[in-house]
């Protein structure tokens, strides 16, 4: 049937239970409610294949439209009327786990990554799959199993199985098996002084919710990991994600250069010095170790305030 027949039919239906609700029971109600239901599952499946998702089975309808609303927040409803069926959450779980394409849900919820979605909604990160997404999840479900661990130590345990690689906070909750994994993440980078890199740290080539350990070893001295997040992200921003010494940035990155971004106290914390933006400026780490053993000299003057710059 074609949509212009489903409407006609769907309003015909409607039309037979508006003119007979009074004189039927309870039952008789529902059965209409049952014809009219699924009459309206065939519409929906049929408008969502000439609007451009033709595809045969459930799943590849729901793909198909998370592709066209990339980085736009999607309502479980709509998911359930693209597919046509009830179990479209399984449909999107397949779609992540099974094909690797990035979808957040509101269980990656983390205000200060600019996420913030509400229970039955969606986004979609980008539209290629992650080919190595089957790996991790299998990595995931081992080490969720570790129940003699901290939900911090299952993260950090995690990350490490995947250093260098991409992965989402919906992992990472998952490895967790907490709400509040978002702040354990800071503590891994704050107080534990590990590299875990996002879009806010000195990879902008990043996603909202999508993380990446740079290195296994803490790279922090134990006197630099209380930088807050707010002060860390606000340097980064300020410093346009790139070496200040150097100018080498996250996209200059390549096998035979590894490296990753610091922060670099002006004056030496181990002195005084203090926690804040104006004390502080991004270095890649090549940098960072030339400077403090003197092999370098920063700038005379930070061009952003105009005061003198300390080594």
């Amino acid at each position: 049937m074609t949509v212009d027949e489903l409407i006609a039919s769907l309003d015909h239906k409607l039309a037979g239970l508006q003119a007979d609700y009074q004189a039927l029971d309870l039952r008789q109600k529902v059965l209409r409610l049952v014809a009219i239901f699924k009459e309206a599952k065939r519409l929906n499946v049929h408008v969502i294949r000439d609007s451009g998702c033709d595809a045969g089975d459930a799943r590849e309808r729901i793909r198909l439209y998370l592709v066209q609303h990339i980085g736009i927040v999607l309502d479980a409803c709509e998911l359930e009327v693209v597919s046509g069926i009830s179990e479209y959450g399984r449909r999107v779980r397949e779609l992540r786990v099974q094909d690797g394409y990035r979808i957040l849900s509101c269980f990656s919820s983390d205000a200060e990554m600019g996420i913030e979605l509400k229970r039955g909604q969606y986004l979609l990160l980008r539209p290629e799959p992650d080919a190595t997404a089957a790996r991790r999840w299998h990595i995931a479900n081992r080490i969720r199993q570790q129940r003699s661990m901290g939900a911090r130590d299952r993260i950090l345990a995690y990350l490490k199985e995947n250093v260098g690689q991409v992965v989402l906070s919906e992992e990472i909750q998952y490895v967790a098996n907490i709400k509040d994994y978002p702040r354990r993440i800071r503590e891994l980078r704050t107080e534990e002084g590990y590299a875990v890199a996002t879009c806010f740290t000195g990879r902008p080539d990043l996603g909202p919710g999508e993380y990446v350990l740079e290195v296994e070893e803490r790279v922090a001295a134990p006197h630099d990991r209380f930088i807050p997040y707010d002060v860390q992200r606000s340097v980064y921003q300020r410093d346009a994600n790139r070496c200040r010494l150097c100018r080498w940035a996250h996209e200059m990155w390549s096998p035979e250069d590894v490296r990753y971004l610091e922060l670099h106290h002006l004056e030496h914390h181990v002195e005084g010095g203090a926690n804040l933006a104006e004390n502080l400026l991004v270095l890649c780490n090549r940098c960072h170790d030339d400077v403090h053993a003197r092999r370098a000299v920063l700038p005379m003057v930070n061009p952003y305030d105009g005061r003198p710059l300390q080594s």
